[in-house]
């Protein structure tokens, strides 16, 4: 009797195990082409800026000089703007940023006639304009392409964010699977013929590789989240305060209300006293981005981080009002609500920011290894299948990437 039960739950299991299997093969094979350009251009995306270091001459910065700090100061700011104003005396600067390493050079974008669609980017240590570089980066084209295959938010997230799904089925149907991993951990066979080798390569890759798998997957679950908040009409991200304009209520007051506003125009004394009012707001954070808006209804932004690496470089922030450059609200970590805090670790844990240079390279190495995973998981399956016609699945996405084609085109026009 004993032994009829155990044979019973035996089979049982296997007929549970071969099922789990033909999930992982049915999801690794039937979503392979989609599977594969999302891991592939998110891994590329990764070391993007690293790639147009070594295209453009005006990313790279000049040696850091002994003694100072990788964060910038108040001064470093100043210096930085004054060197902007004195290259473009007619223009205003939008938008400036450091791009997070000692090797590449600060980022901004200006309001002025003689640049169109261009970043200018300025050496933090020696306060030079380097020159000026196209919108349209490697970094940008992969960030892009990876997060929405250049398609509207909606539908372009949802697709990308659903192989989060399909990953997360892939890994628990994969460690079910796996028999003996204690020996798959360091068992790759290569004299036992091309289909065990490859069996046991995808298996060395996924155990090694399960933890950035898991996190991977994670972010991106989290991604579609995120999504589904601003769908809804809410956003994870806490708003910023507005300025209140002072109008008399007349008719001369109202037919000025209705007219445009002018952007804000600040002279350097005025932005070395906002950026020293805002370093004030926050004990010991540095400030790593700037926004100087367009519309006066808008505040001034500085936007930085303190001493936590895993968080994205913009968790702190103080709005400054942009006629008395006092302080009119900040933002810390604590206050903006655990949905908005959550988010603030998401870009740094799913590409690997958070260490610098070596961890955007552990994080290439192992997004080749899962975009290898999803090559060899597709070639297990077509030597076992033998199929040689694309499957209704596969003929299913060929339209997201006839969409994404047609999104590049206008996705291209906004850079030229």
């Amino acid at each position: 009797m004993r032994s009829k039960v155990l044979f019973y739950v035996t089979k049982e299991n296997r007929k549970g195990l071969k099922k789990l299997y033909n999930w992982h093969a049915w999801v690794g094979f039937h979503l392979a082409i989609l599977m594969f350009v999302v891991l592939f251009t998110g891994t590329v995306a990764t070391i993007s800026n690293e790639i147009d270091w070594l295209i453009f001459d005006e990313l790279r910065a000049s040696e850091k000089p002994p003694g100072r700090s990788s964060k910038p100061t108040d001064d470093d700011w100043v210096e930085v703007y004054d060197a902007i104003k004195e290259a473009y005396p007619n223009g205003q600067p939008r938008f400036m940023l450091t791009m997070g390493e000692d090797y590449l050079t600060f980022r901004a974008t200006i309001e002025d006639e003689t640049i169109d669609n261009q970043f200018v980017q300025v050496d933090q240590w020696t306060y030079e304009v380097t020159g000026t570089m196209p919108r349209l980066t490697v970094q940008r084209f992969f960030r892009d392409f990876h997060r929405y295959l250049f398609m509207p938010a909606l539908p372009g997230i949802i697709f990308v964010c659903a192989m989060a799904f399909a990953l997360s089925i892939s890994i628990y149907t994969g460690i079910k699977t796996t028999k003996n991993w204690r020996k798959a951990l360091f068992r790759v066979r290569f004299d036992k013929g091309g289909r065990i080798a490859l069996s046991d390569l995808h298996k060395f890759l996924g155990l090694w590789g399960i933890w950035f798998s898991v996190l991977i997957c994670v972010t991106g679950l989290w991604y579609f989240y995120e999504f589904g908040y601003r769908f809804s009409g809410s956003s994870v991200e806490p708003r910023g305060p507005e300025i209140e304009r002072n109008v008399q209520h007349n008719d001369l007051a109202a037919s000025i209300q209705n007219q445009p506003t002018e952007g804000i125009h600040l002279t350097s004394k005025e932005f070395e006293k906002a950026i020293r009012t805002a370093q004030k707001a926050h004990k010991n954070w540095h400030i790593t981005s700037i926004f100087i808006p367009n519309d006066q209804t808008s505040p001034i932004q500085m936007r930085g981080v303190k001493n936590n690496p895993l968080l994205r470089d913009r968790a702190y922030r103080v709005f400054i009002h942009p006629e008395s450059l006092e302080i009119i609200s900040t933002f810390t970590p604590e206050s903006i609500g655990v949905n908005a805090y959550l988010n603030e670790y998401a870009d740094p844990l799913h590409f690997g920011t958070f260490g610098g240079i070596w961890t955007k390279i552990t994080w290439f190495i192992f997004g080749i290894t899962l975009t290898g995973m999803s090559f060899t998981g597709v070639w297990m399956t077509w030597k076992r299948t033998k199929s040689t016609s694309l499957s209704r699945a596969q003929i299913g996405t060929l339209p997201i990437f006839v969409l994404a084609v047609i999104a590049l085109y206008f996705y291209i026009g906004r850079f030229t």
